[in-house]
């Protein structure tokens, strides 16, 4: 896909397979960011069905003997500014087991578009997010877009843990050029990972509120390359029947509060 583009354009997005990656019956899920709307554009022979910011194509048969490339068109709301993720995953059966290819996260810059103040006011109406989304997703984790404060950056996230009670993590990829400190961890384990820029949150038992914030802070460092995006990637994990689950940890410009 594009390295750049602009609010309330579209883009293409492409995946390509090489020659029997996959077989059987399979899936490829794209997780696109809040304000991007996808449509099918090349399934070969998939079904195509865009849920919840998710772009999944589905075979009952991998085509065989053939480089698969199936494409979708992208449309960005108007009201979209600065770096945004796009992760991906693919899935299939062989050998009777399960098997899964992760796509390697891309980056897409999103410029200013040419609407007047009226258009952005209607667009942002439909494209911005609440916390009655939040507190109908059942297990959730968002993160508030991280903020500077006294020239330290301030993360914040907040749990909502459904009918959860036991295990839980928060893991976090930080951009490099940052020594992390914790800010509140709600009764959880704390680790920094400072060759591998990771920072985890673990619970071996949930808090008991239904939903918690837990804060750290980025102290930045001679070493930060300020030509890279700031982004922060991140997955939240949790257990269902001795099965560990894993959801995404989606970043929103909201302020973010316990309740």
């Amino acid at each position: 896909m594009p390295k750049e583009v602009k609010a309330g354009n579209e883009f293409l997005l492409i995946v390509s397979f090489p020659q029997n990656h996959m077989n059987g019956a399979s899936r490829l899920q794209l997780q696109l960011p809040n304000g991007f709307i996808a449509e099918a554009k090349k399934t070969e022979n998939a079904d195509f069905k865009f849920e919840s910011q998710k772009a999944s194509f589905q075979w009952l048969n991998f085509p065989q003997d053939q480089i698969v490339e199936v494409t979708m068109s992208v449309t960005v709301a108007p009201t979209m500014e600065g770096y945004f993720v796009v992760k991906g995953l693919a899935n299939w059966i062989g050998n009777k087991e399960s098997l899964r290819t992760d796509i390697y996260p891309q980056v897409i810059t999103v410029r200013a578009g040419d609407k007047n103040e009226k258009e952005l006011q209607k667009s942002f109406e439909k494209t911005k997010i609440t916390y009655e989304e939040f507190n109908s997703a059942g297990v959730a984790c968002i993160r508030q877009v991280p903020f500077e404060k006294n020239g330290e950056v301030i993360v914040n996230l907040l749990v909502s843990k459904g009918d959860l009670n036991k295990y839980g993590k928060i893991q976090e990829t930080i951009p490099a050029g940052y020594k992390v400190e914790n800010i509140k961890s709600q009764n959880a384990i704390f680790v920094y990972n400072e060759k591998q820029n990771i920072v985890k949150y673990m619970w071996m038992t949930m808090p008991e509120k239904p939903k918690f914030l837990v804060s750290y802070k980025l102290i930045p460092t001679d070493a930060i390359d300020k030509s890279n995006p700031f982004l922060i990637i991140g997955t939240f994990y949790y257990a269902v029947n001795n099965k560990t689950l894993t959801i995404d940890i989606l970043e929103r410009g909201i302020e973010l509060v316990e309740e």
